[in-house]
């Protein structure tokens, strides 16, 4: 039974790769591929644990204070104060998120690095933000032990890592801002083999159904990483999780 129905559906492809049907249905593509996310991301926010998670409670309107509440919350947690970390935010644009964590680490071996091109976005993301959007100057530093590196991630983020900034036996907090799909799977993927049990992994803007979130499940499902919710506000907006 089952080498003909291997058969048929061997079939069924071919007949439809010779109609091509994307020619009368492809601007199906991108509503569809949407709602399979969604509904993905849906299932997946239902099946995540509520006790020891922190939540803030739901509102129609995002407050990105929660965002600090929801570092406050990592940070006490996790014991990272005076803890000596590696810091990687990809996507800085003002800078707000990596300066509090600058100033909320008192550990001077601690090293921050912040990668982004701060000439906006490369690619247009969604349906309200286009090319060359967000764009923003490389903050000041007034903080010896954080450094800026400017430009496409793929230009910047593999020879950071060639050159040793990252070591393994440190703790590592990773700030995904990125907002896209391609600079966020790429950036995971490219941090894959320092990730170690432990490492915290910060996303930004979570629950975006085609990006964030898809590079999340993605990755997750890839590369066989287990990542445990700590927290998450804004409806899973903002999400922080650690390496299992």
């Amino acid at each position: 039974m089952k080498p003909f129905l291997f058969k048929i559906n061997a079939l069924v492809k071919n007949l439809l790769i010779l109609f091509q049907p994307h020619v009368v249905f492809s601007f199906l593509i991108q509503p569809f591929a949407f709602f399979s996310n969604f509904l993905s991301l849906t299932q997946w926010i239902a099946k995540q644990p509520t006790k020891g998670v922190y939540k803030d409670a739901f509102s129609l309107l995002r407050n990105y204070n929660h965002r600090i509440d929801l570092y406050n919350y990592v940070i006490e947690k996790e014991n990272l104060s005076n803890t000596e970390i590696i810091y990687i935010e990809m996507g800085v644009c003002n800078g707000n998120s990596f300066a509090w964590w600058m100033q909320n680490n008192h550990n001077s071996a601690s090293r921050f690095h912040g990668f982004d091109t701060f000439e906006g976005l490369p690619e247009q993301w969604g349906y309200f933000f286009k090319n060359g959007d967000m764009i923003a100057e490389a903050p000041k530093l007034e903080d010896a032990r954080g450094h800026f590196y400017k430009g496409l991630f793929q230009d910047t983020l593999v020879p950071f890592l060639n050159n040793g900034n990252v070591s393994k036996g440190k703790r590592k907090i990773i700030h995904l801002d990125a907002d896209l799909f391609s600079s966020t799977l790429f950036s995971l993927s490219m941090l894959y083999p320092y990730l170690e049990k432990g490492d915290i992994v910060f996303f930004d803007e979570f629950n975006v159904p085609n990006h964030e979130y898809l590079a999340f499940k993605i990755f997750t499902e890839s590369f066989y990483v287990k990542m445990e919710l700590l927290g998450a506000v804004n409806n899973y907006y903002q999400a922080a999780f650690k390496v299992k």
